[in-house]
């Protein structure tokens, strides 16, 4: 069970407890307050596709992180998927553990080797902690972090990714994915127990040709991402208050707000080519 302050804790105990409540958490309710009542009201489970990209994320990051508790914590299964009767007996004989397929063990090594070859990953992990565990009270919720590594004045963030690592196209990466949230949830929790600021270091690795892209989030992005959290957490608040987590029956769709400003831009320009047709 987690408490205020910080934690020592497996990755079981901290995903699986209900009273804090995390990034992901938040990020789900945001942008799907139905599934988020689903998982963490109801308790379903996610479906098969979602568990294997994240347990192979979760390897990923042991081998990078946590290298001497890799085999305490996972098992691979030489089988092409984890289905059938053979799975279902290496699992049992595997109680406890995350279970991986053999490739994806080995692209998960492929890219940890690559990430170590890489000049501008020299040094980063080093001389901080892996998976430091955090607890606090954020805006009246009790809120928990899970850095993946943290040293003197920075937190960072390891991202495997599909996409381009470079800064342009990261920034994409991160608004759709909400990692700006993450971003300035962590920042604001280490600062509310530590009293200290910290950089918020992105570092992607794609999955896809082994780049690598270390990134530091700016203090827009992070506005951005606290404004984001905020409002997570107010409604959140106010759902579990109110036991009403989302709305039913037909409602009223309108634009988004960039469809709109897409609108506008498009009226101005026809709205400046008639003019210029005057002059």
């Amino acid at each position: 069970m987690l408490k205020l302050g910080v934690n020592q804790c497996d990755n079981e105990t901290y995903h699986g407890d209900r009273t804090f409540k995390s990034s992901s958490t938040l990020k789900l309710f945001l942008k799907d307050p139905r599934e988020y009542y689903k998982r963490y009201v109801l308790g379903e489970e996610r479906d098969e596709m979602y568990k294997s990209a994240y347990d192979f994320g979760s390897y990923m990051h042991s081998l990078l992180l946590e290298p001497d508790k890799t085999d305490e914590e996972f098992a691979v299964f030489e089988g092409a998927t984890r289905r059938g009767k053979a799975y279902q007996e290496f699992k049992s004989n595997n109680e406890g553990k995350t279970i991986i397929t053999a490739s994806q063990a080995q692209q998960a090594l492929d890219l940890y080797n690559l990430y170590h070859e890489h000049l501008d990953t020299q040094g980063l992990i080093e001389n901080g902690l892996a998976e430091h565990t955090l607890c606090v009270e954020l805006d009246g919720m009790p809120i928990k972090v899970r850095a993946d590594y943290i040293k003197e004045g920075m937190i960072i963030d390891v991202k495997t990714s599909s996409d381009p690592v470079d800064k342009f196209s990261a920034a994409k990466t991160i608004i759709r994915f909400d990692y700006d949230l993450s971003a300035a949830l962590y920042v604001d929790a280490f600062k509310k127990y530590t009293g200290q600021d910290h950089d918020f270091i992105f570092a992607f690795l794609n999955k896809q040709n082994g780049d690598v892209g270390i990134l530091k989030a700016s203090e827009t992005l992070l506005e951005n991402g606290r404004k984001k959290y905020k409002t997570a957490i107010k409604r959140l608040a106010e759902a579990e208050k109110s036991g009403i987590y989302f709305k039913e029956g037909i409602q009223e769709v309108d634009l988004p707000s960039w469809a709109e400003f897409k609108e506008w831009i498009k009226r101005s320009y026809f709205v400046w080519l008639e003019i210029i047709k005057m002059l």
